[in-house]
């Protein structure tokens, strides 16, 4: 018989998994704003209150949070989201000259019922200022004074001190949603124009330019309702995902729209997929998993899984790999409710009240949602790892055949689903058991290295652990 001489070593070395935020069945937020903890939903005009919020989005520079309030006409920043505690205060307000005063105005300093808003990678805020028919941009907006931060841009509008609405390729009439793409397009839900517009390298244009582009309608001085792939009744989110897709939250079409290479869409272009409804000319509202009821908000985190606020179901509802659904495809999961059926509303930290206009993502992965029925802010943590396998006790020395068996415990917070083992470059096989695992290794003469993962309940491979063992 041959000997075997066995070195056994740990490292953390990353398996290959996808990293994305996913979460369990009925999840908890961690963290909330607007409210001292998660069963409370009073309203109050203070630093760190909040009505009704419609809007929030993270710096992915500074992390810094910013909430838009409606009806308090004004957006408070908060600090980095990781240092947040619950009910902290606000470390700046835009649109007011305090945390105790709620004026609307129209002028580079004021707001009026902001809507949705949108943080860029230059660290420029986008406010969406519906009741102003019009666009703001704030520069270095993690820096922005703590009162009286003046605008620097505004489209929609020739100046500042203007705001009257219209149809027109300069002018919008209660925009709702904002977002910048990748390719520096500056994309607007202007609601009650029902219709999306495009300005185009908005990084070089002055106050005032006309849009680029425009779809839902047959051209700029339409404003018609209508549900089929080219037309819209209230667009009240856009969205632009990693693989250039647009998408547009119909809220009383009661559908997301799907456009597909959003960087060369020409004007009046046909949506090419559709969720909420089964087909492109249905308009009715639901609450089976299948359906909506007036979604508002959209974010997508970092493995293109797209996020839904659907508002009077009081759930977000997310699609995996979104660009492949069919027609009125049935989400893979939902954050607010027990499950898929259940509809009714909560305040507590797994539960929402017409969660509205506001979703995003934080550099962590944490998903942040405007709780607008609860008066609240909510973060919920996104699992991104499995935790590494143990190994229980010690492989011998030597062995008088060719194989090497083990075995051992894994534990995850979201439990165990998989064990599974290689040799060297092999193909991954499954262990026995999940939490106790054994396996039995066939050895190759010479060196071997046996790696051992664990899979969570949510398809996240853990480090592996790993054996190198030398058969002689």
């Amino acid at each position: 018989m041959k000997s075997i001489a066995i070195s056994i070593a740990v490292a953390a070395c990353l398996a290959a998994s996808a990293a994305q935020a996913q979460f369990p069945v009925f999840p908890a937020a961690d963290r909330v704003l607007g409210q001292p903890d998660f069963t409370s939903a009073g309203t109050a005009l203070t630093q760190s209150g909040m009505n009704t919020p419609v809007g929030v989005a993270v710096d992915p520079v500074s992390g810094k949070v910013f909430v838009s309030l409606s009806s308090q006409n004004r957006i408070l920043r908060f600090a980095n989201s990781a240092a947040l505690a619950n009910g902290a205060n606000a470390e700046a307000v835009i649109g007011q000259g305090s945390y105790t005063t709620s004026f609307l105005g129209t002028s580079a300093t004021e707001l009026k019922g902001p809507g949705g808003i949108d943080i860029d990678r230059l660290g420029r805020l986008w406010v969406a200022d519906f009741t102003n028919h019009r666009v703001l941009m704030f520069a270095d907006a993690a820096t922005l004074p703590e009162f009286g931060a003046a605008a620097d841009l505004v489209l929609g509008q020739p100046d500042f001190d203007t705001g009257s609405s219209g149809t027109s390729q300069t002018k919008m009439n209660g925009p709702t949603g904002v977002v910048l793409d990748a390719a520096n397009n500056l994309w607007v839900a202007d609601f009650q124009n029902r219709r999306v517009l495009k300005f185009a390298n908005v990084s070089s244009l002055a106050n005032g330019a006309a849009a680029t582009n425009v779809l839902g309608q047959p051209d700029f001085d339409t404003a018609t309702s209508g549900a089929t792939n080219s037309k819209m009744s209230s667009p009240a989110a856009v969205l632009v995902d990693g693989a250039d897709r647009l998408w547009v939250a119909d809220q009383s079409n009661h559908r997301v729209l799907r456009f597909d290479g959003a960087a060369g869409l020409e004007n009046t272009a046909a949506a090419n997929g559709v969720l909420g409804q089964a087909d492109f000319t249905s308009f009715a509202q639901g609450s089976s998993p299948e359906k909506m009821d007036q979604p508002n908000a959209l974010a997508v985190d970092r493995a293109g899984t797209l996020y839904i606020s659907d508002y009077f179901n009081n759930r977000v509802l997310y699609h995996k790999s979104p660009g492949s659904k069919t027609h009125g495809a049935t989400p893979d999961g939902v954050i607010g409710q027990p499950d898929l059926t259940t509809t009714t509303g909560g305040v507590t930290s797994q539960e929402l009240t017409g969660p509205y206009g506001g979703l995003d993502f934080d550099a962590t992965g944490n998903l942040w949602v405007a709780d607008n029925g609860n008066h609240r802010t909510l973060r919920f943590p996104g699992d991104f790892t499995a935790t590494a396998p143990k190994v229980k006790g010690k492989a011998p020395k030597s062995v008088t055949d060719g194989k090497l068996r083990l075995k051992g415990t894994a534990a995850d917070p979201n439990g165990v689903a998989q064990v599974r083992f290689r040799v060297g470059k092999g193909p991954f096989k499954d262990a026995l058991g999940t939490t106790a695992w054994k396996l039995s290794a066939k050895l190759k003469p010479g060196k071997n290295k046996i790696e051992i993962v664990a899979v969570d309940s949510f398809g996240n491979t853990s480090p592996a652990k790993r054996v190198k063992v030398t058969r002689q």
